[in-house]
């Protein structure tokens, strides 16, 4: 027996008949939502997410590219500064020569060294310390003359702990008058995670 639908509808009161089909547009409603609309908005969030996080790495990559020449300049200055620093700060294979200049300049001052003896490093860091032990026979004016000459130096040289006395009537016959100890700090930089070895003599 076929199911006479049309007959079935026509005897519902047309009040309950559009309560039927607005709970069944509710239910198409609802299921296309569900079904289709639901994943295009969980992917819409996502890609808004997506977009947000691109939007500012975008905006952070700009930033940098438009400090690139000022940072681009820091980046020099600092460069010429190492390079200033480096000849102020010598390397360890430039410590012999430095040593060599520093007992030179004590001779051309009128000077006469009784000693002079680089100790071994102490390291501090990225630098170490170079301490040397001096002993001087002259005149008052030539030491002064001498430490003047040293203090003007391209490298770092702190000359610390001066001793001076006068030297007896039978040595001052020969011009010298008095006999200065001293010492004489210099530096040398460390190559990160290097060391460094006892200074030539």
């Amino acid at each position: 027996m076929a199911l006479d639908l049309k007959g079935y509808f026509a005897n519902i009161p047309k009040k309950q008949l559009f309560m039927l089909l607005g709970v069944f547009g509710a239910g198409v409603v609802g299921a296309y939502l569900y079904l289709f609309m639901m994943p295009l908005w969980e992917q819409k969030g996502k890609l808004e997410g997506d977009l947000l996080k691109l939007q500012s790495d975008l905006a952070q990559k700009r930033s940098v590219a438009a400090n690139r020449p000022k940072l681009e300049a820091e980046i020099k200055a600092l460069d010429k500064q190492l390079e200033a620093a480096l000849v102020k700060l010598p390397e360890e294979k430039d410590i012999p020569k430095l040593l060599t200049q520093i007992n030179t300049l004590g001779q051309q001052s009128g000077l006469e060294f009784q000693l002079f003896r680089p100790n071994a490093p102490i390291r501090k860091g990225f630098y170490a310390e170079v301490p040397i032990d001096i002993r001087v026979e002259g005149q008052y004016h030539t030491l002064g003359g001498f430490l003047d000459r040293v203090s003007k130096l391209e490298r770092i040289v702190n000359v610390t702990d001066i001793k001076i006395a006068p030297l007896g009537a039978q040595q001052q016959l020969s011009g010298r008058t008095m006999v200065a100890d001293l010492k004489a700090t210099t530096y040398t930089f460390l190559e990160k995670g290097g060391a460094t070895g006892a200074p030539a003599k």
